[in-house]
């Protein structure tokens, strides 16, 4: 008799979050996180950009900077990308150590020059600062340096 009284309830339950669930229209809606799923790399740091409280006018020249780099940076990160999937595929294909070592070698050459561009990009960048943006950005890097050396304390630790 209790258990009737108990399954009625958990049945309504049940019913009724379904049916909530449930709506009129047939179209199909995106997921809440639709936007950042995307787009979450370029906005992964977003957050920094606000923070600064940037000008119209500091944002215009960020914008010029990044669309004047983007001639360097997108071969740069094709070639990354063209690296990477050259050294999965032998890896897949069982090559030799020499064929990986090649590859292992153009890709670090090709994360070199990534990082060059990315370097010069925020050089110009970090010039169009005024002296409180620079002490928030500074106070971000070494926040997140502070972070990857605790990783790497972490990593270096003999597991237990």
């Amino acid at each position: 008799m209790k258990l009737k009284y108990f399954l009625i309830p958990m049945f309504a339950l049940v019913t009724c979050g379904a049916l909530q669930a449930q709506t009129t229209d047939s179209s199909p809606s995106p997921a809440p996180a639709y936007e950042h799923k995307d787009h979450w790399r370029h906005r992964h740091h977003a957050w920094i950009w606000r923070e600064l409280n940037l000008t119209d006018a500091q944002k215009q020249q960020i914008k010029s900077i990044r669309q004047g780099s983007k001639a360097q940076f997108r071969p740069a990160l094709a070639a990354v990308l063209t690296a990477k999937m050259k050294l999965h595929q032998d890896i897949a294909n069982n090559q030799g150590a020499q064929a990986i070592t090649e590859d292992t070698t153009a890709l670090a050459g090709a994360e070199y020059q990534l990082a060059s561009v990315r370097a010069n990009q925020l050089s110009q960048i970090k010039g169009l600062l005024t002296q409180d943006q620079l002490t928030t950005w500074n106070d971000f890097v070494q926040k997140r340096q502070s972070r990857m050396q605790d990783r790497i304390n972490k990593l270096n630790q003999p597991e237990s």
